[in-house]
């Protein structure tokens, strides 16, 4: 939902999250939209066409320069006018000027079958967990909060240090439970 005012809240916490956390964790995003075989893209976005071409740029970013604090740096630039999520320009501005990474591979990869596929694979996995609000956030696998309009279902509070608590707990539990379990 890349032009979702709280998908855009969730990506400003996630990029000072991620920035903490960046070497134990991965960071996706996945897209809420209703899948339909006969739409440009295979499905339709809540906020137009336009959001489902920004939501493909933001798949093939993190599919082609999977660095996940670069990702969320490209995040920050788009929503920093969020009304020009989606087009070209905008994209191309953000990943040149704030990243200094080539536009090239992502324009190839939205405008072909790889860019639609992701996008369609990415509104299964929203679907398939769900999801019907944007921001929904998971770590581990389980469900750890929303926002939508407010917080909610949020028992380990919201902040950027509850999450990488959270994250950071999650990990050295998996750990410790991978070394337990090798012994």
């Amino acid at each position: 939902m890349s032009r979702c005012s709280d998908a855009i809240i969730c990506e400003a916490i996630f990029d000072k999250v991620v920035r903490q956390v960046h070497n134990i964790s991965i960071t996706t995003t996945d897209y809420i939209a209703v899948l339909d075989d006969s739409a440009k893209y295979g499905a339709h976005c809540k906020h137009s066409n336009i959001e489902c071409i920004g939501n493909i740029q933001e798949l093939c970013f993190q599919h082609i320069y999977p660095n996940q604090s670069i990702y969320f740096s490209f995040l920050t630039c788009l929503n920093s006018d969020s009304s020009r999520v989606g087009t070209k320009r905008w994209a191309k501005k953000c990943i040149q000027d704030e990243c200094g990474l080539d536009y090239d591979p992502i324009d190839k990869c939205v405008n072909s079958n790889l860019g639609k596929e992701l996008f369609i694979s990415s509104v299964q996995k929203a679907y398939r967990r769900n999801v019907t609000k944007s921001c929904t956030i998971f770590i581990n696998g389980k469900l750890r909060c929303i926002r939508d309009g407010i917080w909610y279902n949020c028992d380990g509070g919201y902040s950027v240090d509850d999450f990488v608590y959270d994250i950071k707990d999650a990990y050295y539990n998996n750990y410790n439970n991978y070394n337990n379990h090798i012994n």
